[in-house]
């Protein structure tokens, strides 16, 4: 290997690395505050109900902001977006930590969103720029395991900074982390990524999403990301509640409950960068998402009974989001080169939508249904929406499994 080469190879790593960690902040932002969400209902005195909504509404704000920043990265880069939404992270971050009344908190939650949309966006548009084919799909899943760390890690210390320092604390912590992302980034993030485009006007902008909404492959994608996104949330805010009130676990450990989902999402995209280059992508869409429904249907019967058992489900759970979501960017990439961040920011706008959609059904429907009647309903309703949207991949999947066996006859 030439020593150019290997210096591109190192510096594609560097990019990498930095926008995992830059993209795993914003998922820290939103799983650090699972577990104390009943310590605020205490502190501000409020119901947990205006508690959801600053859950909901973090979420809410990311995911139109998908939308807008689309367009914005497509014509001018993403290293402007970046550091600016990182400096805003950590004034917002200051804010939480100071608040004392609910209004003032909110209002920096707020700002934290807006700081911290820019992130996710960033992250999965310069990796598709950065590398191309297998090498792309390998640095997705790559990516989707730094990612993962969050979700693993946050709820245990969230939990734990909770129990310990209070949710003044935790504010405390996400402004260090985010003070150390603006040094690395202006640091590391490559600042020629910015393009010398004009700007998109507002009515091509809409063309190109009703585009990218119209197209077969991205459909598919879209739904299923909604809706995935919709139960794990729902399933998020409500273990919270089900480990203490029904369980009597301790906020302590109530973030080590996480864990199970969340590693096993690493486990999963571990075991798409082992798949991705040997199977099509339509024999590992049907098998993800046929493992979440099974896994759904899992927790429905478990929730309410064994601890070991919702473990399990989790488990399965994660593994099977470990695999769909670097599958889904994958896809999305190879579909629209040309607009790769609008599209990217579209799907980014649907999945969140889907997360922010997610807590304030749940509440709602909570209050006319049992736990068990709900959970049986959405799992049921997950396996039914994967069977409709995996129908015109079968015959792929028949061909690519005909295909090998013809190989493995000849071989023999």
């Amino acid at each position: 290997m030439s020593r150019n080469s290997t210096r591109t190879r190192a510096k594609s790593s560097y990019i990498l690395y930095v926008v995992g960690i830059s993209a795993f902040l914003a998922s820290l932002m939103q799983n650090i505050y699972s577990p104390i969400i009943p310590m605020l209902r205490d502190s501000f005195e409020v119901p947990i109900s205006l508690v959801n909504l600053s859950v909901s509404l973090f979420i809410l704000i990311i995911a139109v902001l998908q939308i807008v920043m689309g367009p914005i990265m497509d014509a001018r880069g993403s290293y402007r977006l970046l550091i600016s939404g990182l400096v805003l992270t950590v004034i917002a971050s200051i804010g939480c930590a100071l608040a004392t009344h609910y209004p003032l908190f909110l209002l920096c939650r707020v700002l934290q969103a807006v700081g911290t949309a820019s992130l996710p966006l960033v992250a999965v548009t310069t990796i598709s720029s950065t590398f191309e084919g297998v090498e792309r799909g390998h640095a997705m899943g790559t990516y989707q395991m730094l990612l993962s760390l969050a979700p693993a890690i946050a709820p245990v210390l969230g939990g734990f900074i909770g129990d310990h320092y209070g949710y003044a604390g935790i504010f405390w912590f996400l402004t260090g982390v985010s003070v150390l992302m603006v040094a690395l980034s202006m640091r590391y993030f490559p600042k020629d990524n910015t393009k010398k485009k004009k700007p998109v006007a507002i009515p091509n902008v809409a063309r190109t999403y009703i585009h990218i909404a119209a197209n077969k492959e991205a459909k598919p994608l879209m739904l299923i990301g909604f809706v995935y996104f919709f139960i794990y949330f729902i399933i998020l805010v409500f273990l919270p509640a089900l480990l203490i009130d029904h369980y009597g676990v301790g906020l302590s450990l109530v973030g080590l409950l996480y864990l199970p989902m969340a590693l096993s999402n690493v486990a999963g995209t571990m075991i798409y960068k082992a798949l991705q280059a040997r199977w099509p992508r339509a024999a590992l869409f049907i098998c993800g998402n046929a493992l979440a429904a099974v896994s759904l249907l899992l927790f429905a019967a478990m929730e309410s009974f064994s601890i070991l058992g919702l473990s399990i489900a989790l488990f399965l759970f994660g593994m099977s989001g470990g695999v769909l979501i670097p599958l889904f960017t994958t896809m999305l990439s190879e579909a629209f080169e040309s607009e790769r961040a609008s599209a990217l920011g579209m799907f980014n706008f649907v999945r969140y939508a889907g997360m922010a959609a997610g807590p304030i059904f749940s509440g709602m429907w909570l209050a006319v249904l049992s736990d068990i009647s709900l959970f049986f309903t959405l799992s049921l309703g997950y396996a039914l929406l994967v069977i409709l949207v995996s129908k015109p991949m079968w015959n792929q999947v028949r061909g690519w499994i005909h295909k090998k066996s013809s190989k493995a006859e000849h071989g023999a």
